[in-house]
């Protein structure tokens, strides 16, 4: 599995959804993780049957990269990483290789000859993602969609999140390659309690945003979470305060810190002890492709999320059961405001989320989309 960060210890969300297709490949056979990006930190006990390597070491002086005219989208591959990857691809002989999404595209090619079958995994539709946000930003977004459709002709599967990405991608590309269904899995759910935790006593009410704090759609809506949602919860309830968690916060979410009732979390080592002092996540993207991890994990610990249509998109919830949507800032407080009114409702929605996202997105529900995304089942029939 070649990924853009290394997939352990996962910290973001790309990182969740790399490792826990790993873990449900270990139990079929050895899984290699190989990273574009140098290793972070000491060494970590590993789960049996994973290994990983990195392509490129910290302090390396910086060499030519694979294909000088990129695509925006496109990670940069300096050229000894690929012979590293070659070298590594020989030693391992795996039967499949899977290929961390269009930004990757560089290293397809190079990967067909020596893969008996090789699976491009689309966390997003790159290009629907880019046509979001060249709206939001007014610029011109990258080429994507001719990556995909050359991408879709040189691999032997391709991975997406959700039914309504395969839909999008199938509208937009004209091939026969199967598109697998890789659901995002609840993060870490090993070390998660199973039974629907006891909920947050202290401090009510504390919202709570985890994700990658330097993630264009991620620092939107930190933004409109600080200045605009939580100054309108406060007016009804001034001790509500927000807890805004996750990797390599922009310096225009670190200013948001300075803000009356909002905490910065940077980088944190554990989300657990955050998840279980939170009374609700409110989530209102505005931009972004792919499913949403931090949907599921605020989920299977119980804790009720509010979240505007798009954030919610392609996990099929239950509206006003098993989430609550909204489209705008103010309907998004009013909301938050109801809810933690109404204890009853809370707690019904509470039991609802949490029995959901453990039956449809547990381990077991990846291990088997998983097995059936590998082609075994296919094998299998």
């Amino acid at each position: 599995m070649v990924c853009i960060d290394p997939a352990f210890p996962p910290t973001s969300g790309a990182d969740l959804r790399n490792f826990g297709n790993a873990m449900a490949a270990a139990e079929l056979g050895p899984v290699c993780l190989v990273s574009v990006r140098p290793l972070a930190g000491p060494p970590q006990p590993l789960p049996a049957n994973i290994r990983v390597a990195a392509l490129t070491a910290e302090g390396e002086p910086r060499t030519r990269a694979l294909g000088l005219c990129r695509a925006k989208t496109e990670t940069r591959i300096p050229r000894p990483a690929l012979a590293r990857l070659e070298a590594l691809v020989r030693e391992f002989r795996p039967d499949t290789i899977v290929v961390e999404g269009i930004p990757l595209f560089r290293l397809l090619r190079p990967l067909r000859p020596l893969a008996g079958q090789l699976i491009l995994d689309m966390h997003n539709v790159e290009s629907d993602l880019a046509g979001q946000l060249r709206s939001a930003q007014g610029s011109g977004a990258p080429d994507v969609r001719r990556l995909e459709r050359k991408a879709a002709a040189i691999v032997d599967r391709i991975w997406v999140c959700s039914r309504l990405d395969r839909e999008k991608f199938k509208s937009l590309v004209s091939s026969t390659v199967p598109v697998d269904i890789i659901a995002n899995g609840i993060p870490r759910a090993e070390d998660m309690p199973t039974a629907l935790p006891t909920a947050a006593s202290d401090g009510f009410p504390l919202i709570l945003l985890v994700g990658h704090l330097g993630y264009e759609p991620n620092i939107d809506a930190a933004q409109r979470l600080a200045r605009n949602i939580l100054p309108r919860i406060r007016q009804a309830l001034p001790t509500a305060r927000l807890t805004l968690a996750g990797r390599s916060p922009a310096p225009s979410v670190q200013a948001l810190a300075r803000l009356d009732g909002v905490v910065l979390v940077e980088d944190p080592d554990d989300v657990r002890p955050l998840l279980s002092a939170a009374h609700l996540s409110i989530i209102p993207l505005s931009m972004g492709g792919g499913t949403r991890i931090k949907i599921l994990e605020a989920m299977a610990w119980g804790v009720p999320v509010i979240a505007t249509p798009l954030a919610a998109e392609g996990l099929d919830l239950v509206e006003n059961e098993e989430v609550l949507l909204a489209a705008s800032d103010e309907e998004l407080a009013e909301m938050a405001i109801a809810l933690c009114a109404d204890p009853v409702r809370m707690a019904r929605q509470r039991a609802y989320a949490h029995e959901t996202v453990w039956s449809r997105f547990g381990p077991q529900a990846i291990r088997d989309a998983v097995h059936s995304g590998l082609g075994l089942a296919d094998e299998d029939a």
